[in-house]
């Protein structure tokens, strides 16, 4: 039977992950049949990724001293929404929470995730509608949902309340074993663990995605990618480039320190695949950099030196390719993965994803 399924997830920030994790899901659940819209919700905590903010004068300063590669960063993303979401028509926003009850009857299912929609620390407390909270009798599932920490300051981890929130989920899955040993406890209801959605889908699936990136480098290049600064990785795409006679092209706020390279900060998801998949080599500390690495089979190094690296720590582990992990300036050439091996893994971690989202969409 074909179901009427809204997500609900992190979807509109300018943050590669966010927008290809979304994609992913809303194309899996409708691989499945379903028709599925993304519920276009910007939470309070969703004012911290714009990129425009003219109540900060320091940050706006920063922006307009920047003003072209951000332009072409919002350009890039919000054509990517257009052309490859398919969003509510109504933008519901956290100054008028109650007006996305009026969706309990558009919609048959609920889901909520994937991305850190759960991660207490970066929404600053709870926000209900990423539990569900105006679902009415809609059937409510969690699809892997991430925490990124395994601990929360006292004040956001309020246990009533999440054990309230949880109760009426029809099924629940998410990210990472540190993620159910935290929730468990709190609901009744077995919690499964599911691969993020960007590995619901295969190397060949985002072909289409490929296809439309507008950037397309013709000579060898790595690859840098950070989400937070990392002088470790930097010095290390430094060295590595020099040794391998390599550009580096990279993309940041800020310039990097590092010859024979450019930043590449204006560009969109489409962009960021085909960088990733083309590269001699990744040098990152994002997850979903180090996921679509190993999606495309490209050598990749993953620097994980903090607490919220616990999830690409996890990751691969999982995949038994760990030793592509560093946590310090590191110039041995990249690791040779037996992609065949990890593949194994991927495969298993993706059938057991697509079943747990079958089962509770049906």
């Amino acid at each position: 039977m074909k179901v009427r399924v809204g997500i609900i997830t992190f979807h509109a920030s300018y943050n590669f992950g966010s927008a290809l994790q979304a994609y992913a899901l809303q194309t899996a659940i409708e691989r499945l049949g379903h028709q599925s819209k993304i519920i276009d919700y910007r939470s309070w905590d969703f004012e911290q990724y714009r990129l425009f903010r003219p109540e900060h004068p320091r940050i706006m300063y920063k922006t307009m001293k920047k003003l072209v590669p951000y332009l072409e960063r919002k350009n890039s993303f919000e054509s990517f929404w257009r052309e490859h979401f398919t969003m509510t028509s109504r933008r519901y926003s956290f100054k008028d929470e109650a007006a996305l009850n009026e969706l309990s009857s558009q919609f048959d299912c609920f889901v909520c995730g994937s991305d850190q929609i759960w991660n207490l620390d970066a929404t600053r407390g709870i926000v209900k509608p990423f539990f569900l909270s105006f679902a009415g009798d809609g059937r409510r599932v969690a699809y892997a949902p991430s925490l990124a920490h395994t601990s929360f300051r006292p004040e956001y981890f309020d246990k009533e309340e999440l054990s309230r929130l949880l109760a009426p989920f029809y099924a629940i899955s998410v990210r990472e074993q540190e993620t159910v040993n935290l929730f468990q406890p709190l609901v009744n209801k077995r919690i499964e663990i599911c691969a993020d959605p960007t590995l619901l889908l295969d190397a060949t699936s985002y072909e289409p995605l490929l296809q439309g990136a507008r950037q397309k480098m013709e000579e060898p290049y790595l690859f840098v990618y950070m989400l937070r600064s990392c002088p470790e990785l930097v010095e290390s795409a430094s060295r590595v480039a020099e040794l391998l006679g390599v550009k580096v092209f990279y993309v940041s706020e800020e310039a990097l320190d590092i010859a024979n390279s450019e930043n590449l900060f204006g560009v969109g998801p489409e962009e960021f695949l085909w960088l990733i998949k083309n590269a001699t080599g990744v040098l990152t500390n994002s997850f979903h950099a180090t996921l679509f690495s190993v999606i495309f089979h490209t050598p990749f190094r993953t620097f994980a030196s903090d607490l919220s690296s616990s999830r690409v720590r996890g990751f691969l582990k999982d995949l038994d390719i760990d030793q592509c992990l560093s946590t310090k300036t590191d110039i041995r050439p990249l690791t040779i993965v037996d992609w065949s091996e990890s593949d194994k893994s991927v495969i298993g971690m993706r059938e057991r994803s697509w079943n747990f989202l079958k089962e509770a969409l049906a």
